[in-house]
């Protein structure tokens, strides 16, 4: 879920933005006072901010930086705030400026439990505030609608992490994320070693697993272990070079394969 959100002074030691009403409606189960005032639970979202927007509306930094951030909750109102305290202290983001977020998921823990919920799993939905002024709000939402098949595939492609860890699969998932983080940021060869572990994880899953049935296992073992040795052969130490394109093939390998093992096991496992 895509949105913009204004950076605000919130309380005496919350700076964030406040999230749209239709996502906390929607997930009225997470989004309730019982869920913020019970001792021992917090809520957290894992988000994408993409840029930064000034009071005028205008591009002044492209972030780009994954953050897992407190949800706090303004119960006079009530309200719900994605606190980016940190975010704005350690970039130094002024308070009044505008953020692209893109939402993939929430995260509660209480205790020594916690479970993670996707937001709008296989759905993009771009939620437009009402933000002031309106030249701003105009300015940034026209920038916005430009950059949205570009924040869609983003989206889509992050949220296949929120399906890995809420199957179970929490270390490929972080395999995953810094591959990812790798590629976005130019340095193929490096995400290709995490391609790789990736696909290594899925293929050890398939092995332990039973879920399959007939000759799927077998069939998806040797696919695995064809994609495994294809995507070492990318890498410096099989003596070749990885570059934009071999890196492209091993996320999409990596993907695809994320996706239809994390959600094929949370449906034999009845999630």
């Amino acid at each position: 879920m895509l949105f913009i959100g204004k950076l605000e002074r919130l309380t005496e030691k919350v700076i964030g933005t406040k999230l749209p009403t239709e996502l906390t409606e929607h997930y009225s189960s997470i989004f309730n006072p019982a869920t913020f005032t019970t001792s021992g639970s917090n809520v957290y979202a894992n988000a994408h901010i993409s840029r930064v927007f000034n009071e005028e509306g205008d591009v002044v930094k492209e972030f780009n930086k994954d953050v897992v951030a407190p949800v706090a909750g303004l119960f006079l109102f009530p309200t719900y705030v994605l606190d980016l305290t940190e975010v704005h202290l350690g970039y130094g983001i002024p308070i009044g400026y505008f953020l692209e977020v893109l939402l993939i998921s929430l995260t509660v823990k209480s205790g020594s439990k916690q479970f993670e919920t996707l937001i709008y799993p296989d759905e993009f939905k771009y939620l437009e505030l009402s933000l002031t002024p309106l030249k701003a709000s105009t300015k940034a939402s026209i920038l916005v609608k430009g950059n949205v098949n570009l924040l869609k595939e983003l989206g889509s492609t992050y949220e296949v992490i929120g399906h890995l860890r809420v199957a179970g699969l929490q270390d490929i998932a972080a395999d995953l994320l810094e591959g990812l983080r790798r590629f976005y940021s130019s340095d193929y060869e490096g995400s290709i070693k995490f391609f790789r572990k990736v696909v290594e994880g899925l293929r050890n899953v398939v092995k332990e697993t039973d879920v399959f049935e007939g000759n799927r296992k077998e069939f998806l073992s040797e696919y695995l272990s064809k994609a495994y040795q294809l995507i070492s052969n990318f890498g410096e130490h099989a003596g070749t070079r990885g570059s934009l394109h071999e890196a492209r093939l091993s996320r999409d390998i990596a993907l695809s394969l994320s996706r239809y093992l994390a959600e094929y096991l949370r449906l034999k496992q009845g999630g």
